[in-house]
């Protein structure tokens, strides 16, 4: 397998996309008091999306799996879909999120990668080192794509929060008028989270198979695995279930929604702390 070059090896291309979102999201706050300017941010917007679709496939290329081998990989795969949601949501329900949610959430996410990442998983990923089992890594895939649908739903729960408290205080700036309304903003909200909730248990059990096979993992970084995600698991389930039962108001739905996905993003960063302390050799393994 060929070695990655120092180009994607010292995430210049990362870097430059998530610089790019950056200066979308930048863009797109000045556009609130110049509408003109929102062209340009969308602009912006779709080039950091196509940069970082390009470093993304290159890496999963040169390595020959799929990119979630590790934080830094799997925040951007995150970072990725976020965007992605935003033209998701549009196409397939008509739901027109402004752009700048989108690159926001990305610049967000692209951070929090290289503020978790390291370079010893960069080093063994250069040299080629295979994964000990392919079920790692499609563990690894379902629990990505489950996040995804949760961060796609939070970008929906946070403009339902805006939209509502706009409505609250009698808000009338045309940003307001352009966020879609609040029952769509809960239907489809739900609709993300449950089939995150299908997508990431599908995940989650298959970590545990790989687990309870015998992969050989540090013990404190496989109990922190299992308990996040029975935690995320039950607590998304829960949310749906409270909501959809009529226990709760669509806007406590919406908070604690949101409330979840960002505890698990702290706890998903985690892992690199954990990893660091209990292996201080490069990883092998393909783990979320």
């Amino acid at each position: 397998m060929p070695r990655m070059n120092g180009l994607f090896e010292n995430r210049e291309i990362f870097a430059g996309a998530a610089a790019f979102f950056a200066a979308a999201t930048v863009g797109g706050l000045v556009a609130l008091r110049f509408p003109r300017v929102r062209v340009a941010a969308s602009v912006l917007a779709i080039f950091a999306w196509a940069m970082l679709s390009w470093a993304l496939f290159e890496r999963g290329t040169q390595r020959g799996s799929l990119p979630v081998a590790d934080i830094f990989e799997v925040f951007q795969c995150l970072g990725w879909f976020a965007f992605f949601s935003i033209i998701f949501l549009r196409v397939v329900w008509s739901l027109r999120v402004p752009a700048i949610f989108g690159s926001g959430a990305a610049t967000l996410l692209c951070a929090i990668a290289f503020a978790g990442g390291n370079g010893r998983d960069n080093a063994a990923l250069a040299a080629g080192t295979p994964a000990v089992s392919p079920w790692g890594g499609v563990h690894a895939g379902f629990a990505t794509v489950g996040y995804a649908c949760f961060t796609a739903a939070a970008i929906v729960w946070l403009i339902y929060l805006i939209q509502n408290h706009a409505l609250r205080t009698r808000r009338m700036e045309p940003f307001f008028a352009r966020l879609p309304d609040l029952a769509s903003l809960d239907r489809i909200g739900g609709r993300l989270c449950a089939a995150g909730l299908v997508i990431f248990g599908v995940g989650a059990v298959l970590g545990a198979a790989v687990l309870l096979c015998g992969i050989r993992l540090p013990s404190a970084l496989a109990v922190y695995k299992i308990a996040l995600s029975f935690a995320l698991f039950f607590g998304f389930a829960g949310t749906i279930f409270l909501r959809r039962a009529g226990h709760i108001s669509p806007l406590k739905s919406a908070r604690a929604g949101l409330a979840i996905f960002c505890a698990a993003i702290v706890l998903l960063g985690g892992f690199a702390c954990i990893k660091n302390a209990a292996a201080p050799e490069v990883s092998t393994e393909v783990r979320p």
